[in-house]
């Protein structure tokens, strides 16, 4: 895979000094230590170590990781375990795709209180799935899913959401059948601002797709998993 021509730690030493600036209100020491180790990972700041091939004996100088879990390099490795984990886990079925986006009205206590805030948005949106899919009127069973808390938008900008992806069916209440899919329509955001349509499949024969938007980002993403009993 060709290298981008931009990564996030080129970002932040172009705009770092710039957005510590004119975030000082809640800017921390601990994200001036992850943007730190960002911008210092793999290079000559961290030392390096030298890499020779035991049969021909060519060698590559490699710099050092800074191991931060937010640093988009470092995590790579653990972002292709949790694809595999989660492809391993799939059913011979149907996916759906449902978004919960937190209200912009919260989205910046968010910011502060992100423990509290994103543990409701994830609460919110698992004991939403499982009270409509228990429903006689909708599917009548006991699902299973996992979600994945995204806080960036495509621009970058403040947006918590949870991506949840669920099998389109169930276990009947006394679990003796499965339950089959049916038109799943509802509402796309938790905060009420998204359009009514229906979800359509989610093909995850590949599951990059899902998580391809976050994996440059340096924010926290979070896995709840919901498993039926």
């Amino acid at each position: 895979m060709s290298r981008p021509p931009l990564e996030v730690a080129d970002l932040i030493r172009a705009a770092g000094a710039t957005f510590r600036q004119s975030s000082r209100k809640w800017f921390t020491w601990l994200h001036l230590k992850i943007l730190t180790a960002i911008v210092c990972c793999r290079t000559s700041v961290l030392g390096g170590h030298v890499d020779e091939c035991s049969h021909c004996g060519h060698r590559v100088i490699s710099f050092n990781s800074c191991r931060n879990r937010h640093c988009p390099k470092c995590q790579a490795n653990a972002r292709d375990r949790w694809i595999e984990a989660r492809r391993r886990e799939l059913l011979p079925t149907r996916y759906v795709h449902v978004v919960f986006t937190l209200p912009s009205e919260l989205a910046p206590l968010a910011l502060q209180n992100k423990s509290e805030m994103y543990g409701l948005l994830f609460r919110s949106g698992a004991e939403t799935l499982l009270a409509v899919a228990s429903d006689p009127r909708h599917l009548g069973a006991e699902i299973g899913f996992f979600s994945v808390l995204h806080t960036w938008n495509q621009k970058l900008l403040h947006h918590p959401h949870v991506r949840c992806v669920v099998p389109a069916g169930g276990l009947s209440p006394d679990h003796a059948a499965r339950a089959g899919s049916r038109t799943c329509r509802g509402r796309t955001g938790a905060s009420g601002g998204g359009r009514r349509g229906d979800f359509g499949p989610l093909n995850l024969s590949d599951p990059r797709g899902l998580i391809g938007r976050s994996r440059s980002s340096s924010t926290r993403t979070a896995l709840r998993s919901c498993s039926t009993r």
